[in-house]
């Protein structure tokens, strides 16, 4: 994984703040939730249908992929580029699910690692959306794209689920139970199919297409043509994009059922309109042109003119820019952390999560209903911030915001 940005990168104006922003925010509930130490059943994962809002994140994750590998194939795609990364991310992948497995059991079983999961799914995700790149171009096009892939997973999960007792999806009788087993051994995926709340394999994968393609439509809608565009359009086409999804959402929920772990597409599209919109409620807030404007304008007020008389024109309008250019300073200041959050998104998701899963599952214990965890040791020390999960989650979450924030500084970014 490239751990620097290349020595030229783009200019500042092909850069969409918000993507960042949004990430960022994205990355803080997800440091957050991961820090719980005893998830409530309201929040945790649901265990088939319907949607908690644990389930949410990590398909807006997916979703913010898609922007990303939008903007990076805007100017075409590298194909000499995408075995490496589509490789490192299956490597990489395994590697995390085997520090999760060392922290669950204190080893490393190469007959029980699971072959698939977040990263994986991630690779999948790229290498499907980079060769549909090469031909589909505009965020017209790109929603088409999202609501086809969207369409035929509907229409997989729907046949199959005509062949179950009752007519419906359920965790003995779906597409995924039938289809990835064939693919992958059973030993090597997530809890052996038996359980679990993560989508796996194929079929999840399929789904998760479709909000990367959605994600691509709102990169594009942002975009504009030339890369330039501006902000209210921009925020406008993506809010059609948006509404198209939700409708797409809307009209698939009438022929299969909202369920996670199959990623059907009431989930997946629905997750997407969501946060599609987000961004484009974000993109007029953190991206608005005066805000740059503000910045030259402070830049250049120490330049010699003669103080303005009080009470004239001239001091109104000097009074007025300055508060302009004040608050033009406060949002980009309250922009900036989220941006160093967004910018090292993959090292702070991944890092997050092992970090947690080894502070909550190791030292390894007869019984865990007795004996603390490192991370419910930790948490006692910390209660003095207001109470043990207060402090731990603030703990981590700091943590990992210090750290982005220094290699945002120093500009050293991982990426696959």
């Amino acid at each position: 994984m490239s751990t620097s940005e290349p020595a030229a990168p783009r200019p500042a104006a092909h850069r969409v703040a918000a993507v960042d922003v949004v990430r960022g925010l994205l990355l803080v509930a997800i440091v957050l939730s991961g820090s719980l130490l005893e998830p409530p059943a309201w929040f945790d994962h649901a265990p088939w249908a319907g949607v908690h809002p644990l389930d949410v994140l990590f398909p807006s994750f997916v979703l913010l992929m898609g922007v990303g590998l939008g903007f990076a194939g805007a100017g075409g795609v590298h194909l000499a580029r995408l075995p490496r990364r589509v490789l490192v991310l299956l490597a990489a992948g395994l590697v995390y699910n085997a520090a999760v497995q060392w922290a669950r059991t204190g080893g490393v079983d190469p007959d029980q690692l699971r072959w698939t999961g977040v990263l994986q799914l991630f690779a999948l995700v790229a290498l499907v959306v980079s060769l549909v790149h090469l031909v589909v171009r505009g965020w017209v096009a790109w929603t088409a794209v999202a609501l086809a892939l969207a369409a035929a997973h509907t229409w997989l999960v729907a046949r199959w689920a005509a062949a179950c007792p009752g007519g419906a999806v359920v965790p003995e009788c779906n597409p995924s139970q039938g289809i990835d087993p064939v693919v992958v051994p059973a030993e090597h995926l997530y809890w052996q199919m038996a359980g679990g709340h993560d989508p796996e394999g194929l079929v999840a994968a399929f789904g998760a297409c479709a909000t990367a393609a959605a994600g691509v439509a709102a990169a594009h809608a942002l975009r504009g043509r030339g890369g330039r565009p501006g902000v209210v359009a921009a925020a406008g086409r993506s809010s059609v994009v948006a509404a198209v999804l939700a409708g797409g959402a809307l009209v698939a929920s009438l022929e299969v059922p909202t369920v996670k772990r199959l990623w059907t597409a009431p989930f997946g599209l629905g997750v997407a309109a969501g946060v599609v919109l987000l961004v484009a409620v974000v993109h007029l807030l953190v991206d608005a042109p005066w805000l740059d404007r503000g910045r030259a304008a402070g830049s250049a007020a120490g330049s010699a003119s003669p103080p303005a008389p009080l009470g004239g024109p001239r001091h109104r309008a000097e009074r007025s820019r300055s508060g302009a250019r004040g608050a033009a300073a406060g949002v980009r200041a309250l922009r900036e952390p989220f941006v160093a959050l967004g910018r090292n998104s993959l090292l702070v998701y991944v890092g997050s999560e092992v970090v947690a899963a080894v502070l909550l599952l190791r030292p390894l214990r007869a019984d865990p209903a007795v004996e603390p965890s490192a991370a419910q040791s930790l948490a006692e020390r910390l209660a003095w911030l207001g109470s043990p999960q207060v402090g731990f989650s603030t703990a981590l979450l700091l943590a990992w915001w210090v750290l982005a924030l220094v290699l945002h500084q120093r500009r050293w970014y991982l990426r696959a």
